[in-house]
């Protein structure tokens, strides 16, 4: 007997749409809320009905055992067919982009054309063992403002963006501290699992492909993680944005846009 997982929690932007659909999924410690810009274009200029989720863990979504990419891609399909979404495009950042390689490696029917941002199909070293020490050693719930939150965290992670970014995962409680809207216990139970990507030897993705990677960014090497690539993504073509890191679509939103559009429209 099969379980029912509980649903994505996900914002939609534009109109339904036959056949133009996409899903736009987010990196670890992320939420749906890092794609909403860029959702927003695709359903205002493109005529996009575009789906955001908060990934499982993360966000407002059900906080569940296991971060296997299979579940993840399993929970991807299932907003799908609550949506009546039989094909889309997918795009996926990091982790969320693992998540995408692997529903395209094993799902590819559903599938008409993949973007992938800043991650490539292989293993990664444990660089965010030190992120989780640093939040899981907050005493969030003593705190009273996000700046003494942020103090602490300065403490640890000196990056102001990254800190931003990282904190967003903070809420209020009913007491008047805080606490971690993410499921940060499980995420970091889990690591190794996120970290880690493995796939059958016989799947190939033979659809239109794009992968986006930041210059700065240790994520990809265009050079040497080509052949990995267009191993398991026949149609792939890396397109590196020389002056963004890790997040090309934060930090280079006009040139992603328009790298995605006529990807997209082609």
């Amino acid at each position: 007997m099969t379980t029912m997982i509980p649903l994505l929690h996900y914002k939609q932007f534009g109109e339904e749409s036959p056949n133009k659909n996409i899903i736009l999924l987010h990196g670890l410690l992320g939420s749906m809320d890092n794609w909403r810009s860029q959702a927003s274009k695709l359903a205002q200029h493109d005529g996009y009905r575009a789906i955001t989720p908060d990934m499982r863990n993360h966000g407002q979504s059900p906080h569940i055992s296991g971060m296997r990419y299979k579940d993840m891609a399993e929970d991807i399909l299932q907003l799908a067919d609550h949506l009546s979404i039989e094909r889309f495009d997918l795009l996926g950042h990091s982790m969320g982009g693992k998540v995408a390689m692997y529903l395209a490696l094993n799902h590819a029917e559903r599938l008409n054309k993949l973007i992938i941002v800043d991650i490539a199909p292989k293993p990664y070293e444990l660089w965010h063992i030190p992120v989780f020490k640093a939040l899981l050693s907050l005493p969030v719930a003593e705190f009273t403002s996000r700046k003494q939150a942020n103090d602490e965290l300065a403490k640890s992670i000196s990056n102001d963006g990254e800190r931003a970014f990282l904190l967003k995962n903070l809420k209020t409680t009913d007491a008047g501290g805080y606490e971690w809207r993410c499921d940060l216990q499980e995420i970091t139970r889990t690591y190794l699992n996120i970290a880690s990507f493995n796939v059958a030897n016989n799947v190939r993705f033979n659809k239109p492909c794009l992968f986006v990677n930041g210059g700065k960014s240790p994520y990809i090497d265009a050079e040497e993680d080509k052949e990995l690539i267009n191993g398991l993504f026949t149609q792939a073509t890396i397109q590196t944005i020389s002056e963004a890191g890790h997040l090309p679509h934060v930090e280079t939103p006009a040139d992603f846009y328009q790298r995605i559009q006529t990807f997209l429209q082609n």
